[in-house]
């Protein structure tokens, strides 16, 4: 049999070999520290109970999108929206939404500005399109990002925050490749703790695309849904191509129950900013500013050190942290946790401090 030449370039997935255990704490996904309560669970295991696993979701996910829909237009009351269910589109994660992307627009090129999340340079490469990069800026911004811009670009993807650096990029930088008119995808899945979102320019530019996640902020990772938000044209030509009944009813039924009960999501979301503020507070010299729920550290000052010999250094007292190559290899990412988990954590860093010192 043939396979595909285009998957030569596609390296196989290597997971971390470190053994998760319960004295193990991961600091290297950009997970919520908290799972949903209790009581949440509860009400997400009675509506599973009422529910008829035999059969199939609905068709196009309808009356999740309008649920959905609805809790937007409330979540940000303060920008008056008026979506509904035609503004969104549902997925298995931002993943699968991103795959649908990069087909449904004419043009060769996609724009990517790394470093930035990797999926979106991933799914334009598998569909065989070329990837335009455009670095951020020494502040790790966009900067005259529209320029770049021209008759064969497909698409722009912007993460805001982004990921892995943690900042959100200049609003006015944004509006200036918005003002362009080709399709531009703000990427928020880390959004919520920066407080900050482009949603409100939904209605103005028919050309924004928003992208945000239940892996985060509300603590549904292992649940994967990721939500799609855009003008009714864009949201129509995606259900053109997206699988029937492919948003699969548990995810449906707990992101439908965290939805409901919000209220615990907010207080998380603060608690998680002012420990991130506290971590950055102590990590000053060497945390990049965040807007989100992970900080990247500069190990460049510390003579010596690389971020190979820092991840097991961490690894070696029982620490997860993510490491990089290329444009961040020596730098290292590291999760907000709980006020435990991140007090193990900075106690490391001052005994790796204390060594290479």
């Amino acid at each position: 049999m043939r396979f595909n030449k285009i998957l030569n370039s596609f390296p196989e997935y290597n997971p971390s070999s470190a053994k998760l255990s319960n004295d193990l704490i991961d600091l290297s996904k950009n997970e919520n520290p908290f799972d949903v309560s209790y009581e949440i669970k509860q009400i997400f295991y009675n509506k599973i109970n009422q529910t008829s696993l035999n059969r199939y979701p609905e068709l196009t996910s309808d009356s999740i999108r309008q649920r959905i829909s609805e809790f937007l237009n409330t979540y940000f009351k303060s920008y008056y929206l008026n979506l509904d269910k035609n503004n969104i589109v549902v997925g298995n994660g931002s993943d699968e939404l991103i795959s649908y992307l990069v087909k449904i627009f004419d043009g060769e090129e996609v724009i990517v500005s790394p470093p930035t999340f990797e999926m979106y340079e991933f799914y334009s490469k598998l569909h065989n399109l070329n990837v335009k990069k455009i670095p951020l800026d020494e502040n790790y911004e966009i900067n005259n990002l529209d320029q770049k811009i021209n008759e064969k670009t497909r698409i722009v993807f912007i993460c805001s925050p982004n990921n892995p650096t943690g900042n959100i990029q200049p609003e006015e930088e944004i509006i200036k490749v918005l003002e362009k008119g080709f399709p531009v995808v703000i990427d928020e899945a880390y959004a919520d703790f920066s407080k900050k979102s482009m949603i409100k320019c939904l209605e103005k530019y028919p050309n924004l695309i928003i992208l945000r996640t239940f892996s985060k902020a509300f603590g549904l990772a292992g649940i994967r849904a990721g939500i799609l938000i855009a003008n009714q044209e864009i949201v129509r030509q995606i259900m053109k191509i997206k699988s029937p009944y492919s948003f699969n009813i548990l995810s449906e039924k707990m992101v439908e129950t965290i939805i409901e009960n919000y209220e615990d999501v907010l207080k998380t979301i603060d608690y998680i900013i002012e420990e991130r503020n506290t971590l950055s507070e102590k990590l000053k010299g060497y945390a990049l500013k965040s807007d989100s729920n992970f900080l990247l550290i500069d190990l460049s000052k510390i003579s010596g050190l690389s971020a190979e010999d820092a991840y097991n250094f961490f690894l070696e007292n029982k620490i997860i942290v993510r490491k990089y190559s290329g444009v961040l290899e020596n730098k290292i990412r590291v999760t907000v946790g709980t006020k435990e988990e991140n007090k193990k954590f900075l106690d490391c860093f001052n005994s790796l401090l204390d060594k290479y010192y």
